[in-house]
């Protein structure tokens, strides 16, 4: 059993033997193979490495083609919008639509954006063509900027809407739109891309500059020709048309800077607006040259008009400049005007010395001069201008005004001020003061020289100060006039002047009351006793008293008073006599006959109120 065993292990062995050969014999077979096959892969590996070299090479040179085929796509693309874009830039916005033809623009405006960024030289023939294509396009833009203006640009009749108080049109929301957009991208698209400079501004001014003076030339003219064919008295405030003229010039100016505003960018307002109105403004200085020269012509009646100029001007002005900031041309053209206006000062002073030396009779009655109704008249209407006069006076200086180089002076160059002042007031109380003072000296001078009794003199003095006071008190010259205290009230000071003129005329009265005076003395519950000589002396006054008192009262009664005013307040003033007669009539009548004495109390005073 054992040795059984024996074999078996044995038999294993040797089938173990056997395998174990065959794996050897294999493993040197493998052994051999990986030797060749090290040999192949060392000869695959030299022949590769040339192709794959080559092939790397390839790929880049691949990669670069298309890069550069993409370039060139990329070039060529832009120099399509000429081909593409030219028709409808040439067909023009009206007949492609503006819509369409804005956005063909910017597609070609961003071509030329996208060509310029390559910086190519090769490019500069493209850039050139697109230029022109651009300019072509803006220039069908301005055009339609301006067809679109100026359909809403013709003159309108200024009279209609200032009579009808109605707002001068501004423009609708389509044009506005319309015009807004052409303006934008005129100004920024196409300028900012090409350097193309917009004419939008030029032809909104051109258009708008010709509407607004070709509406108000109608205006211009008509006060050019109220003023030269109106007769010769003096002016009335509001009659010439440069009233309404200014009215429509606001109200037309106001709606074209709110035309502006709503098109223009903030910045460029006030730019625009000087330039649009320029022409207008050209016009509206002409007018107030052609007013100023006939006003020059005709300084004394007409001097009301070159305050009316003024007065109407300046608010306008102060409104406008308020909203636009303008202000220089409305100044110079007022320039000449202003000038003539302070002149007048002086003038209507020079005016009355003139025409008072020249007076060759008086009216027989003594009454008022037309001289002083015309004075009175005239300086009446200054307070019409209230506004202006002392404007121009306290630019002017106080007293200035009698000064041949009063409109001259450095003051007058400075801005009017319009500002009704306490100073302003006083001097416009001062100058009416010296006016109607050489009025008062004109007259008196000429009544001394042409009437040879004080009394009758004094008549024809208060006759006329009383009207030149109750002219003052009736009219708006006594507000300025009565406004100050002291020294400088001018209504007292023309008071004073009728009192001086009536204590003339009393001194015949008290001539005659003189002889109601006497120094005869009599003791308390004594009886009357007077010598022959002082019965005498008593006589001969109740002779000359009656005389004299009868004289008085029949030129009294002769002379004329246009104001029955000035009669009642004379007979007052007489009346002094009436107690002096009194007491010496009392004194005296017991030893006196009747035939001495002519009146008795009652009788006296009846004769005194019958003045």
């Amino acid at each position: 059993m054992v040795v059984t065993n024996m074999d078996e292990e044995a038999a294993e062995v040797e089938v173990l033997q056997s395998k174990l050969a065959k794996t050897a014999d294999l493993t040197t077979k493998i052994q051999l193979s990986l030797q060749k096959l090290a040999a192949s892969a060392t000869n695959v590996e030299e022949a590769v490495k040339p192709i794959y070299a080559k092939t790397q090479t390839l790929t880049i040179l691949s990669a670069n083609i298309d890069a550069t085929i993409t370039a060139i796509d990329k070039i060529k693309k832009p120099l399509d919008v000429i081909t593409l874009e030219e028709p409808t830039i040439r067909a023009g916005p009206q007949k492609v639509g503006l819509t369409e033809y804005l956005a063909s623009l910017k597609r070609t405006n961003d071509g030329l954006s996208n060509i310029k960024a390559t910086n190519l030289r090769s490019q500069q023939t493209a850039v050139t063509q697109i230029t022109a294509l651009l300019k072509t396009g803006s220039l069908e833009l301005e055009n339609l900027f301006r067809q679109t203006l100026a359909e809403e640009s013709n003159a309108v009749e200024p009279l209609h809407y200032i009579t009808k108080e109605l707002p001068f049109p501004t423009f609708s929301s389509k044009t506005l739109n319309i015009l807004a957009v052409l303006n934008e991208f005129l100004t920024s698209t196409l300028a900012s891309a090409c350097g193309l400079q917009s004419n939008a501004t030029a032809i909104y001014t051109d258009l708008r500059g010709t509407y607004l003076s070709s509406t108000l030339s109608s205006l211009s003219q008509a006060s050019i020709t109220t003023a030269q064919r109106r007769a010769a008295t003096p002016y009335d405030k509001g009659s010439n048309g440069i009233v309404i003229y200014i009215k429509a010039l606001e109200a037309i100016f106001e709606a074209e800077w709110e035309n502006i505003c709503q098109l223009f960018p903030t910045s460029s307002w006030t730019r625009i607006y000087a330039d649009v109105i320029k022409p207008a403004m050209t016009q509206f200085a002409h007018t107030v040259n052609e007013i100023n020269s006939h006003v020059r012509a005709n300084i004394i009646t007409d001097c009301f008009l070159a305050y009316d100029v003024l007065e109407s001007v300046h608010p306008t002005m102060s409104r406008l400049v308020s909203k636009t900031g303008e202000k220089e041309g409305f100044l110079e053209a007022l320039k000449p005007i202003k000038f003539t206006a302070t002149a007048s000062f002086q003038e209507i002073i020079e005016d009355v010395k003139k025409k008072g030396a020249a007076i060759q009779t008086l009216p027989p009655d003594n009454g008022v001069l037309d001289f002083t109704i015309n004075v009175m008249s005239r300086i009446r209407r200054l307070t019409d201008y209230k506004l202006t006069v002392t404007s121009l006076l306290v630019a002017l200086g106080d007293k200035n005004w009698n000064r041949p180089d009063s409109a001259s002076l450095p003051s007058n160059s400075a801005p009017m001020l319009f500002d009704i002042t306490a100073d302003g007031n006083q001097l416009l109380s001062n100058y009416l003061t010296d006016v109607i003072d050489t009025l008062i000296g004109q007259l008196e001078a000429k009544a001394r020289m042409q009437i040879k009794k004080n009394a009758t003199i004094a008549v024809f003095m208060i006759n006329n100060v009383a009207y030149i006071e109750s002219i003052v008190r009736k009219s708006e010259l006594w507000g300025v006039m009565n406004s100050s205290t002291g020294n400088n009230n001018g209504a007292r000071k023309i008071e004073a002047q009728r009192k001086k003129y009536v204590e003339m005329y009393l001194e015949g009265w008290k001539e005659c009351a003189a002889y109601l005076m006497d120094v005869t003395y009599i003791k308390a519950g004594s009886k009357m006793s007077l010598s022959t000589k002082d019965k005498e002396a008593v006589k001969e006054k109740f002779k000359n008293f009656n005389t004299s008192f009868d004289e008085l009262v029949q030129r009294h009664k002769q002379y004329t008073f246009p104001e029955k005013d000035v009669r009642m307040m004379l007979a007052k003033e007489i009346s002094f006599i009436g107690p002096l007669y009194g007491r010496f009539h009392d004194k005296y009548k017991d030893i006196m006959r009747d035939k001495y004495i002519k009146y008795d109390r009652q009788t006296l005073d009846s004769t005194l109120a019958s003045l």
